[in-house]
């Protein structure tokens, strides 16, 4: 069959390179995130490749099912025409009576199908040489029930699996003409399956491990790499759930906009390197400074976003001056030098049916004004500011 074109259409792996693509190489998480997106790209062309070849094992198994199908249908149609002849002897018998029985069992079990049974003498005989007592060999029933399955646990198998060795079993199913295709077809079946089955469990282990690194290539997209805060994506979608639950709940929340003072100075004066380890080093500060329930973003280049749940404008103003003394007393060493930062903290409280975006404009707005105001300081929106405290950290 012509070989299945194998796709690479992946949304998370389509985002996890997007995000390479966009991701300074020289980032602390890059490296790994690298290699996670390696891993990923190959652990699926393998399963794709195991969900090509287990359709095609599939469509070979309806293929021989399909078949098997025909060949029973013909095989039923033999029975019509059956004889009262031994398979052992190869006679044509006249007791009635014991055909009658056969006959009889048989009907009440049309799943067995037969052409020809076993005559009283040939069964007598059999029971002779084995051993075992005339007397169960002349019971009608010991003659007519079919032989028992042979002892041992049989191997996982489908339904119709099943029933083609129930029937080649049969003794009933000895010397008819069809028997070597029905078993060479029954032989090539179970082949097929147990390849399949294998197939699927392979299938399956790559299908788990894909979840797996799914999972970790779903939390790294909405990482930052450089700071391992939550990033831009992420935290627009935490801030439509704040929203979400507090107009629906008539729950509080504010946000801290926080953007690092004369940031370019500190990359112009040591470089690069030294602004991203200060960068590393602040995201830690907010983040060990936060309760847990708080969420920490890198809002882009050197802004942070925090969310304060169920925290009214008062709160909030403190959480920020408690931030700004956290930040004074950060140093990064480097190349024998301390290096230091300060922060502005704009912030305010959401009011229930405002949007996001209006939200975040206007804290934007009071952080641009602690700015002005000479950095190193907090504001609120403006019409909120009867309720902050003091403007300026001590």
């Amino acid at each position: 069959m012509p070989r299945k074109k194998i796709s690479m259409e992946d949304p998370e792996l389509t985002r996890a390179l997007g995000i390479l693509n966009e991701a300074a190489s020289d980032v602390e998480l890059f490296t790994e995130y690298v290699a996670l997106v390696g891993g990923y790209k190959k652990l699926l062309r393998k399963f794709n490749k195991t969900v090509i070849i287990s359709d095609s094992y599939e469509s070979q198994l309806q293929d021989i099912s399909r078949k098997l199908e025909e060949t029973a249908q013909k095989y039923i149609q033999l029975k019509n025409v059956a004889l009262p002849i031994c398979m052992y002897c190869k006679k044509i018998r006249s007791d009635n009576d014991y055909w009658q029985q056969l006959e009889t069992f048989f009907s009440s079990h049309v799943d067995i199908m037969f052409s020809h049974g076993i005559c009283p003498d040939c069964i007598k005989n059999a029971y002779d040489k084995m051993g075992l007592p005339r007397k169960a060999a002349i019971s009608g029933d010991s003659a007519i029930v079919p032989p028992a399955t042979p002892a041992g646990r049989e191997p996982a198998e489908d339904e119709a699996l099943r029933e083609m060795r129930a029937l080649v079993r049969q003794s009933a199913f000895d010397g008819n003409p069809l028997s070597p295709k029905v078993e060479q077809f029954v032989e090539k079946y179970g082949k097929l399956l147990r390849r399949f089955n294998k197939i699927v469990s392979i299938g399956d282990s790559y299908q788990s491990q894909l979840m797996e690194l799914k999972s970790r290539l779903e939390l790294m997209a909405r990482t930052d790499l450089l700071t391992g805060l939550a990033n831009r994506w992420e935290m627009t979608a935490r801030l439509d759930a704040e929203k979400s639950r507090s107009e629906r709940h008539g729950k509080n929340f504010s946000i801290l906009l926080a953007d690092i003072d004369y940031f370019k100075n500190i990359n112009d004066t040591h470089g690069h390197l030294a602004g991203d380890r200060m960068l590393r080093a602040l995201a830690d500060t907010l983040r060990v400074s936060l309760r847990g329930e708080d969420i920490c973003s890198r809002w882009g280049g050197e802004e942070f976003l925090v969310i304060l749940p169920e925290t009214d404008l008062r709160k909030a103003g403190s959480v920020a001056e408690k931030l700004l003394k956290k930040v004074r007393n950060t140093s990064v060493q480097w190349e024998g030098q301390s290096i230091r930062a300060t922060m502005s903290i704009g912030y305010g409280v959401f009011v229930p049916g405002m949007s996001i975006d209006r939200f975040i404009r206007q804290v934007d707005e009071a952080l641009y004004n602690a700015k002005a105001a000479g950095r190193d300081r907090i504001a609120t929106v403006e019409n909120q500011k009867t309720q902050s405290p003091d403007s300026r950290s001590e």
